[in-house]
């Protein structure tokens, strides 16, 4: 399905220009957070609202960037993985 259709009614009827969420406080964008081994990677959250229906939908244009890679530094320089325990099998 195309970035120009809604999902809900189908139609093609996505409204264009640049839209994206902010918070009312401080106007800072909503941002996709992922932590995972000490490594924290965002990308900010984008809305794609339907004309016809109303029906807003959420993605990231750059999911990709979300991957951990081996050249990522963890945020907290002293970190250390917790050993693992039988409850995380």
């Amino acid at each position: 399905m195309s970035r120009d259709t809604c999902s809900k009614c189908g139609e093609k009827s996505i409204l264009k220009g640049d839209i994206s969420l902010r918070t009312s406080k401080d106007k800072e964008l909503i941002m996709v957070v992922r932590q995972d081994h000490g490594v924290e990677k965002s990308v900010p959250l984008q809305p794609s609202i339907c004309a016809q229906c109303g029906f807003v939908d959420l993605y990231v244009h750059d999911p990709i960037h979300l991957k951990i890679s081996t050249e990522d530094k963890p945020i907290n320089p002293d970190f250390k993985q917790r050993p693992l325990l039988e409850s995380d099998f």
